[in-house]
């Protein structure tokens, strides 16, 4: 066999190769049914997000992202790179360093953990507010090699419109007391929480603790479902019991100069939706602030201790006559 002929055979090969290669590619691009197809490139769809904590200073999420390939062979990958912008701001870049195969004509998902601070997204908030929105652009660049020989780097992404979401606000709105005693006071506390989503809340499992000048926290729970409807607030009175003995020494200064007693608040609450973005996920509220009526109380309970004195020296001073 001349050489010639070798060659000839040898590029009929390839030629046939290349064709079938084409008609099979061309084949599975028509029975594809997505608008965002294509014929000769992995594609990245964002499947879902899902918040696992959502507070005033971080948000915790998994981005579940689907990759499809279009090609007649599998591909292994080692490693991915991945950044995440919302309305075109990076808010965050990460790897997902798991290696995976994206299987031929078939689609493969990846979950990846991402943590978002808010001083990343402070800027999109404020900006999203000016122009009145209530959706944001997220989108997800990512770049991997794999080992086919013809092209060994991709960069590919995706992009989505989702609803915005608000975190609840919540405020101190009043502090009322009973059972006042030499010992301590139960406070009843008068909480404010608003919903500015166009959807409504519910939250179970919560868990809140208040503190007050520094002093070690004081819990409760609150058990039931809370809900509060889209574009409202809600209004809450939790009880917590508050010992002088623990606080005096602190709140005793602050007394004798007329100011205000600082105070901490932090919630925990557990989200109950149907939504797949926020199905289960956890939430922290929190305030800091300064509140008159705790030097009130303490007052009270000095003002009970005098006249509690007074009353001893009284008796004492009839048992001698």
């Amino acid at each position: 066999m001349n050489t010639k002929r070798i060659v000839l055979i040898l590029l009929t090969i390839i030629f046939l190769s290349t064709a079938a290669f084409f008609v099979v590619d061309l084949y599975h691009y028509a029975k594809d049914k997505s608008p965002y197809r294509t014929l000769f490139a992995p594609r990245l769809e964002i499947g879902v997000l899902e918040v696992t904590y959502l507070s005033i200073d971080t948000t915790k999420m998994h981005v579940k992202m689907l990759i499809y390939s279009p090609l007649p062979f599998n591909m292994a990958v080692d490693s991915l790179q991945y950044k995440i912008s919302i309305n075109d701001l990076e808010v965050l870049k990460s790897t997902y360093a798991k290696s995976f195969d994206i299987r031929k004509w078939d689609s493969t998902w990846i979950d990846m953990p991402a943590t978002i601070y808010s001083n990343n997204i402070s800027t999109i908030e404020d900006n999203a507010d000016k122009k009145g929105s209530d959706s944001l652009v997220y989108r997800i660049q990512t770049t991997f090699s794999a080992n086919i020989p013809f092209k060994k780097k991709f960069d590919i992404d995706a992009s989505k419109l989702l609803p915005r979401l608000y975190i609840p606000s919540v405020r101190l709105e009043k502090i009322n007391y009973d059972s006042l005693s030499l010992t301590g006071v139960t406070l009843y506390l008068k909480i404010i929480v608003g919903n500015r989503n166009k959807f409504s809340i519910h939250f179970k499992e919560m868990k809140y603790k208040f503190t007050i000048a520094d002093n070690p926290w004081v819990q409760g729970t609150e058990s039931g479902k809370i809900d509060i409807q889209q574009q409202d607030s809600t209004e809450l009175t939790l009880p917590l019991r508050i010992s002088f003995t623990n606080i005096y020494k602190s709140i005793g200064p602050l007394i004798r100069k007329g100011e205000k007693v600082d105070y901490k608040f932090e919630m925990d609450l557990k989200m109950v939706s149907e939504s797949n973005i926020l199905k289960d996920s956890k939430m922290g509220l929190k305030i800091n602030g300064t509140e008159k009526e705790i030097i009130k109380l303490a007052k009270d309970e000095r003002k009970i201790k005098k006249e509690k004195k007074k009353d001893e020296k009284e008796r004492k001073k009839e048992s001698v006559k």
